[in-house]
């Protein structure tokens, strides 16, 4: 077997390899990632109603002058938590917005570009520079390379 055969077997495996195990594991992975962002979502609802919840306790105890440093302490447990959901839900919007919604375009385009058909002619395209490179030869490109 030449060097430009066993280049061309390797260039070949590789894009098996990507379209075989990389991009299955990726789009398990976005798969994945799409569930955590709805369990989040999830509970940023239940939270949401446990805030409101802390809220009313707060009003009930602040009305009352027995209760009113418990009242005071609820509305500041309250205003702690709004802020952490603030900060998870920006985070979930980064979240889908930087990884998911990103990982998800390149692996729609990888599956896209990458079809059998098309991995046969990026194949015969590198192959055929290779050829050009081993041969310290430069030629046009020109469909009637490509067989």
């Amino acid at each position: 077997m030449s060097r430009s055969d066993e280049v061309n077997k390797m260039t070949e495996n590789v894009y098996k390899g990507i379209l075989d195990q990389f991009n299955p594991s990726l789009k398990n992975f976005v798969t994945m990632g799409k569930h955590y962002e709805k369990a989040l979502t999830g509970v940023t609802v239940a939270a949401k109603g446990y805030f409101d919840g802390l809220v009313k306790l707060g009003e009930l105890a602040s009305d009352s002058q027995g209760s009113k440093e418990l009242g005071d302490t609820l509305f500041q447990m309250a205003e702690v938590h709004r802020q952490i959901q603030v900060q998870l839900e920006d985070v979930l919007k980064l979240f889908h917005s930087e990884l998911l919604s990103q990982l998800e375009q390149k692996l729609e385009l990888d599956i896209k570009y990458l079809t059998p058909l098309s991995l046969q002619c990026i194949i015969k395209v590198t192959y055929l520079l290779l050829l050009c490179l081993c041969s310290n030869q430069i030629y046009l490109y020109s469909p009637s390379y490509i067989s």
